[in-house]
């Protein structure tokens, strides 16, 4: 067995997510009170909030302190990954998980970083948009097609097969999504999301994002973290680079899978709310063996994953 570790990203969030972690393990409760003090946020309350967890601005840091809380216990018992990626915002969890960074420059970057994109997303408005069972060339070519020089809209989630997700300017996100439906999608949905992530509009927020980060030390990494920018192996020396683009490139998670099973790993773990990269990976190979951990119910089912 090569197990690999998945960090959830931005949209699985719920009200509550992880609470039923802190309330049974005392050390995490005891992580969390530190973690309120450095961002100088109720985590407790907010993590109850079902309207202010949807909030970008909070969404970012408590879905870090979530997977950081779970992922931390889980190795505390057991868990040892030969590999981690993230989906999106997930990726920051990775960065702690494999050491690049300490919990609580992390914690200052991911606030950093939520503050940024929604600014980012108030000076250009945008939206994303999911388009179904159409071939990624289509879709690609869709979007240069009706891109300008001053509106953009770009691939910017590769899902699994069948699954791509665009972002971009509001009208050209829906005209797209009338055109891709005529060009054979099975479907296309606007997603309900504050702004056009991983965008050329995201631009100036990657650059500060940057700037930022290179404050706080890199350290090179204890166990391989797979980048969401190009799927490849993440190198101690490319970290800022990777902050700076991956708030504007697409996310190549079907890609990241992909390389990680040519690289030997058979068994992928979902940390975080919800289960949708335990779906997704489901669907780029059935062959896979994946567990997902986002209740702690759901410990019972990853004890044979447990060393």
């Amino acid at each position: 067995m090569k197990l690999a570790v998945l960090f959830s990203g931005q949209g699985a969030q719920f009200a509550g997510m992880g609470l039923d972690f802190i309330e049974k393990i005392p050390v995490l409760k005891n992580k969390l009170d530190s973690y309120c003090q450095m961002l100088e946020l109720d985590l407790f309350n907010l993590l109850s909030n079902q309207e202010l967890i949807n909030d970008t601005r909070y969404t970012q840091p408590l879905m870090v302190v979530v997977e950081m809380l779970i992922h931390d216990y889980l190795v505390s018992i057991g868990l040892k990954p030969k590999g981690y990626t993230g989906f999106s915002l997930g990726e920051y969890t990775a960065l702690y998980a494999s050491k690049i960074f300490s919990d609580e420059d992390i914690l200052k970057i991911i606030n950093k970083r939520a503050e940024l994109m929604q600014k980012a997303s108030s000076k250009y408005p945008g939206s994303m948009a999911a388009i179904l069972q159409l071939d990624d060339s289509i879709i690609e070519d869709l979007c240069k097609r009706i891109s300008s020089n001053e509106k953009f809209l770009v691939p910017a989630n590769y899902n699994a097969p069948g699954q791509l997700v665009i972002s971009g300017d509001k009208t050209l996100i829906e005209l797209a999504t009338i055109e891709a439906k005529n060009l054979g999608a099975k479907r296309a949905m606007i997603l309900n999301v504050s702004g056009a992530f991983h965008s050329p509009y995201m631009k100036e927020a990657g650059e500060l994002l940057e700037i930022f980060a290179k404050a706080f030390k890199v350290n090179e990494p204890v166990v391989p973290v797979y980048k969401n920018t190009d799927a490849s192996v993440l190198k101690q020396q490319d970290v800022f680079q990777e902050i700076k683009n991956q708030v504007q490139m697409p996310v190549y998670f079907k890609q990241s899978i992909e390389q990680m099973v040519n690289d030997g790993f058979d068994t992928f773990l979902e940390i975080g709310p919800g289960n949708v990269l335990f779906n997704l990976v489901k669907k780029i190979n059935p062959n896979l063996n994946v567990y997902n951990v986002s209740r702690y119910e759901d410990l019972d089912k990853i004890k044979e994953i447990l060393i």
